[in-house]
């Protein structure tokens, strides 16, 4: 687990500083100068893009990982893994450019009969290119991880688009640039990200491109094959699960200044997802080894501090941003016109507590010889988040895309909580997880005895301030996580040290 923490703590060092800055841009720089429905476009077209970028991998984004130990061979350019990687990405962007192309008319004619077809009809089309851009910055990214190095690519996705585009934003507001260019100029940094992963894979000494297909034999073919279908299809929960594909039908059934609201809630909701993504990207890689060595009590015990970790960290992160939900509105330039996503904040934010209570499972399904079963599983997830999001967001607008995303995200753990105890008789709870419970809910009691000034940045401070204090008082106490006591341990012993 020692690579895990230290990976894991410096990308949540990483994300929580894009993080910081993400925060900045959503509280301060889009509210004041971007309309609602501006910034929905912006989020519909990036988010949208995001979502298409899976499909273009054509399944070969679950091989990154999974088959690397198969053809890990430095000496030999790694087996032309990584070309074979590119031609298959490469085939699923000319697929995706020509489908885009054929039903290009009915989309445009679809957006004609949209609240706002201007913006629409205006920048849709953008949705390709940013797909394949993505796509492949995404494909470096993912197979970095494979030599455990997860904080530069992790500083180029988080730095490069929060601190390019509200440059772009703040240029518009001065009147330098036409609202276009903020849509264009993002397509560039897309492209510079791109670039920038292949340049750090370079520098790692890992860009070898050179084809080995005779490495690939019938038999290994068959079996990445079998693996990409059920593994794409299993992914493709993440997409149902996650905000991609909620602003894709809050833009497309909605309005994009619904969109636009829900952009601003969801960015100040996800800070509390960042653990997780984190410990996700660089248990990921372990896993595959321990699963291909046949070492389970390592994979359960991944499993069991996944789970805790990414609990303890994001009840304290989720809290924090809830109980200053109200001041935080207040200090945000034209706070009212975005005020309605608050309890959007709320569901998102409960909803991801759930995804982290039960650790990387998705991941131990992936990696498993059940890794047939999400393709089950996501038969059940399109269908509940589907339904869930076209019912509630007609009935419930806005606020019907988190509760949505709740019921989804619970419904879907659950559903990989059943099969890995099926399976492989693993669960990730112990009474380490009622003890974090415990914590959150007496560390909140805590702020009820705290009188406020009715000033929001000092009542912001002086809540996140006592909430932590009693927070990490308590859970110093009770010890539910054992990498979280060491780390204390160590700093506590460099203090003294200093002294």
């Amino acid at each position: 687990m020692g690579v895990v923490k230290r990976q894991g703590i410096k990308q949540s060092m990483v994300t929580y500083l894009g993080v910081a800055i993400g925060m900045a841009n959503v509280l301060f720089i889009y509210p004041a100068f971007l309309s609602e429905d501006q910034i929905g476009i912006i989020s519909y077209v990036r988010e949208t893009a995001a979502m298409m970028s899976l499909f273009v991998f054509l399944g070969s984004a679950e091989l990154i990982v999974r088959f690397f130990p198969r053809f890990k061979d430095d000496a030999n350019g790694n087996n032309g893994f990584l070309f074979l990687l590119l031609g298959i990405l490469t085939v699923g962007c000319l697929i995706f450019t020509l489908l885009t192309l054929a039903f290009r008319e009915r989309i445009f004619s679809f957006f004609m009969g949209k609240e706002e077809p201007l913006l629409y009809l205006q920048f849709a089309y953008l949705i390709l290119p940013v797909t394949i851009l993505i796509a492949y910055g995404n494909l470096f990214l993912f197979y970095t991880s494979n030599f455990k190095r997860i904080v530069v690519p992790a500083l180029i996705n988080e730095l490069l688009p929060k601190l390019g585009v509200p440059v772009l934003v703040v240029a518009f507001y001065l009147g330098k640039i036409p609202f276009s260019a903020i849509l264009y100029g993002s397509m560039v940094i897309y492209a510079l990200m791109l670039v920038a992963q292949a340049w750090y894979l370079h520098h790692l000494g890992q860009l070898k491109l050179r084809p080995q297909l005779g490495f690939v034999t019938k038999k290994l073919a068959k079996e990445m094959a079998n693996f990409s279908l059920y593994g794409f299809v299993g992914s493709l929960g993440s997409r149902f699960s996650s905000e991609f594909l909620n602003f894709f039908m809050l833009g497309t059934v909605s309005t994009l200044t619904n969109t636009g609201i829900y952009s601003i809630a969801y960015q100040i909701a996800n800070v509390v997802d960042v653990p997780r993504k984190a410990i996700s990207r660089i248990v990921s890689p372990l896993l595959a080894e321990k699963f291909n060595e046949g070492k389970l009590d390592e994979v359960e015990e991944l499993y069991h501090k996944s789970s805790i970790n990414q609990l303890i960290v994001g009840l304290w992160v989720f809290l924090c941003v809830w109980v200053c939900i109200d001041q935080i509105f207040e200090i945000m330039p034209n706070g009212e016109r975005f005020a309605g996503g608050k309890y959007v904040v709320l569901l998102l934010g409960i909803a991801r507590i759930v995804d982290m209570a039960t650790g990387v499972n998705s991941e131990i399904i992936s990696f498993s010889k059940y890794y047939r079963y999400n393709f089950y599983l996501i038969l059940l997830m399109a269908a509940v988040h589907i339904s869930s999001s076209l019912f509630f967001i007609k009935t419930q607008g806005l606020v019907g895309v988190a509760i949505a995303t709740l019921i989804t995200l619970s419904v879907y753990n659950l559903a990989k909580f059943g099969v890995l105890w099926w399976k492989l008789r693993m669960q990730p709870f112990s009474v380490a997880t009622l003890k974090a419970v415990l914590i959150a809910g007496l560390s909140l009691v805590s702020l009820e005895l705290i009188p406020l000034t009715h000033i929001a940045i000092i009542d912001i401070i002086i809540k996140c301030t006592i909430f932590t204090i009693v927070f990490g008082a308590l859970t110093v106490w009770l010890k539910p996580s054992q990498d979280i006591d060491q780390i204390f341990l160590k700093m506590r012993a460099k203090l003294l040290k200093t002294k």
